[in-house]
């Protein structure tokens, strides 16, 4: 039986997933950790990338789009009573991280998240300056519970299966209490930057509507002041004021664009594709 099982969720993802993949055999001991790939509605070769670049991986396809389908699937293939980690397929993990994280998952402790560290090299000056002052929100100082974390076998047991949802990680993280739940500084991983402002307001479209419909589940957030932290930041560091000026500028035209759209017409996932470059 393995010690965990590494779920990895993939839509169309043949032009990243060689990468996610080689990222993560570096050094991983595949006798402690099962690699488990769900392709889940392709039209790409997804498949036959996650098998070339990762033999030992196990790949799951399902003519069924969904991430938290595809999350179900890998959780019900999974050795039972064993941890979870859960990470999207466009991400760029070593094996340290994964293991830092589920060394974690014990003592009362549930979930693990790391920090995640946001590439923004290749993008518009308008993206830089948001991730700027996005960096600067206190709520990162307990890591990014959002594209990868870890389970216990008990914590899994609590959320799976999951919900048809939009924002799979938010329901997760606040399913536990904020004791449960680990950050481990230790565990550092990749994300990119969407190119572009409009690929900018999708995915923060995407993220607010999904918090939104796991609150209206009665899951609220536990997060508390953070705006009012990065306001007196703003205020006391000049060179913060811009960006962080931007970052709320941006958010509160998200907003607006979610009071004015009609709920039947809303996409359920509004994806960024400028972030799926081969690599």
């Amino acid at each position: 039986m393995s010690r965990a099982a590494i779920l990895i969720p993939a839509h169309n993802e043949a032009a990243v997933i060689g990468r996610t993949l080689w990222y993560l055999s570096r050094g991983l001991p595949f006798d402690r950790f099962r690699v488990i790939v769900i392709a889940n509605g392709c039209t790409d070769a997804t498949a036959a990338r996650a098998r070339a670049a990762l033999p030992a991986a196990e790949v799951i396809e399902t003519d069924r789009a969904g991430k938290c389908h595809a999350l179900n699937l890998g959780y019900r293939a999974a050795d039972p009573g064993v941890p979870i980690v859960c990470m999207d397929a466009d991400l760029d993990v070593t094996a340290e991280a994964v293991s830092a994280l589920v060394r974690r998952l014990s003592g009362g402790q549930h979930a693990a998240c790391g920090k995640m560290d946001v590439a923004t090299s290749d993008v518009s000056a308008a993206v830089r300056l948001f991730y700027k002052g996005w960096r600067t929100n206190p709520y990162f100082n307990k890591g990014k519970f959002g594209g990868l974390f870890a389970l216990s076998a008990e914590g899994a047991a609590r959320v799976f299966p999951l919900p048809e949802i939009t924002a799979d990680d938010e329901f997760v993280r606040r399913s536990f209490a904020t004791g449960e739940t680990a950050f481990v500084p230790e565990c550092r991983f990749v994300a990119r930057a969407p190119a572009t402002l409009s690929s900018l307001l999708k995915v923060r479209r995407r993220s607010l509507r999904g918090a939104r419909e796991v609150a209206r589940m009665g899951k609220a957030s536990p997060e508390r002041g953070s705006a009012r932290a990065m306001v007196c930041r703003a205020l006391t560091a000049p060179s913060d004021l811009l960006p962080i000026g931007f970052f709320f500028l941006v958010t509160i035209w998200v907003r607006l664009i979610l009071v004015v759209e009609r709920p039947a017409n809303a996409p359920r996932w509004e994806r960024d594709l400028t972030t799926r470059t081969t690599g």
